[in-house]
Formats: C-alpha cells, sequence, structure tokens
C-alpha cells in the first residue's frame, strides 16, 4: 500500500499551476477587452468631432479612419475568441484535474482508515493476548498457593 501523499502533493502543485495559467489568460483577455474599449472610445471622440465639422475632407478623412479602426477592433475579437477558446479549454482541464486530484485524497484517506483500523484490531488482539496471559498467572500463582497451603497443611497434620 503506496504512500500517495506525495503524488497528492504532485497533483495539488499542478492544480495551482494550471489556475495561475488561466489568472494569466483572464489578465490577458482583460488587456484586449481594454484595448478593444479604447479603440471604440476614440471612434466615438472622432465621430463627435466630425458631426460638428462641416469640411468634407474631415469627413473622407474619418470614414478612413473607421475602417482602418474596424479591421483593429475586429483583430481584437478574433484575439478575444482566441483568448475564450484557450480559457474554455484550461478550465476543463482545471476540472478535469481536479477531480483526479480528489480521487487520489480519496483513495489515501481510505487508505489512512483502513490502516488506522487494523492497527486498532492489532492493538486490541494484543491488548486481549495480555489480559488473558495475566489472567492465566494471577490462576497459576492461585493455584501454587493453595498447592503451597495445601501442602503445609497436610504436613502440618
Amino acid at each position: 500500500m503506496a504512500d500517495l501523499q506525495p503524488l497528492i502533493r504532485y497533483q495539488k502543485f499542478q492544480l495551482e499551476e494550471k489556475q495561475r495559467f488561466i489568472a494569466r489568460l483572464y489578465a490577458e483577455a482583460e488587456k484586449v477587452y481594454n484595448h478593444k474599449e479604447r479603440l471604440l472610445n476614440d471612434v466615438i471622440n472622432e465621430r463627435k468631432f466630425v458631426d460638428t465639422s462641416t469640411d468634407p475632407r474631415v469627413i473622407t478623412g474619418f470614414l478612413t479612419y473607421q475602417n482602418k479602426m474596424k479591421k483593429r477592433i475586429e483583430l481584437a475579437n478574433v484575439e478575444i475568441g482566441r483568448i475564450e477558446a484557450r480559457l474554455d479549454v484550461a478550465r476543463d482541464d482545471l476540472r478535469e484535474h481536479f477531480t483526479e486530484l480528489k480521487k487520489f485524497e480519496i483513495v489515501q484517506r481510505r487508505r489512512l482508515e483502513r490502516h488506522r483500523r487494523e492497527l486498532e484490531k492489532r492493538e486490541m488482539a494484543l491488548f486481549d493476548a495480555v489480559a488473558i496471559e495475566g489472567f492465566y498467572r494471577r490462576l497459576e500463582e492461585e493455584a501454587r498457593e493453595r498447592h503451597t497451603l495445601f501442602n503445609e497443611g497436610a504436613h502440618a497434620h
């Protein structure tokens, strides 16, 4: 019956590594979301400027700018999709790993409980044997004392 504690410690370490990886993915996603938000805010601010202008060059320039920003926003959306897909895989992996860890912990706990019961059983058997041995010694001592008393009584008559 092998001790699973080293394996459990390793599994916990692996689980923590997976959690750190997921945290890094969330941080990466947050950066991309923030970048996308800045791009959208920039477009909104430029649009406000264009709405107040009557210069046709400003409107034409804005259309070019807007197309460029749409492409950058789409790239951000693609990146967000990629990160979310990686997050889904990582979360599934984390769940599976957590389940495996719990299995190891349950097996270890059951082994320890079985071992504890075996030790208690051996301990009780040992105590029973000691008690029985002590009982027989007392019986032998009492028998010797009776024998001695009987022999002394028989010699005295």
